[in-house]
């Protein structure tokens, strides 16, 4: 990886990329294309949460967030395969939407839990009124 950019996912991945990476475009050289399946599995929108590209000294040179794999193209070389990752930025407003969502799906569903609790309670406490037992 010596002379060549960097870029490191939120998991840690750190990977050899072309010189010259832009925001929306990272070149990776791989061997093979065995390697293929196991790179595109790495950039998740989990993964692209926070990231890094490092010069070829090493240095950071920007941080980015918030972006997804939007396409992924493999191109054959003379001696290896170069990826082309295209990536987009992630629609905030819809990933809050979606995280709200859930939290008022998660609500009812401990609502509906607690209405039979105390549902049950109730048959309980009036059967012991009416001098049953519990």
């Amino acid at each position: 990886m010596e002379g060549k950019e960097k870029i490191v996912l939120k998991d840690g991945t750190m990977l050899a990329i072309e010189n010259g990476a832009s925001v929306n475009l990272i070149q990776v050289p791989i061997q093979s294309l065995d390697g293929f399946k196991g790179l595109f599995e790495k950039f998740t929108e989990d993964n692209l949460e926070k990231y890094s590209i490092l010069n070829a000294a090493g240095l950071t040179c920007a941080t980015l967030e918030n972006k997804y794999l939007e396409e992924a193209g493999v191109k054959q070389r003379e001696n290896d395969f170069l990826v082309s990752l295209r990536l987009a930025d992630v629609n905030m407003t819809e990933k809050r939407l979606a995280v709200v969502e859930a939290e008022q799906e998660a609500m009812k569903t401990g609502q509906t839990i607690q209405d039979g609790a105390i549902a049950d309670l109730g048959e309980i406490v009036g059967g012991m009124m009416e001098g049953g037992e519990a």
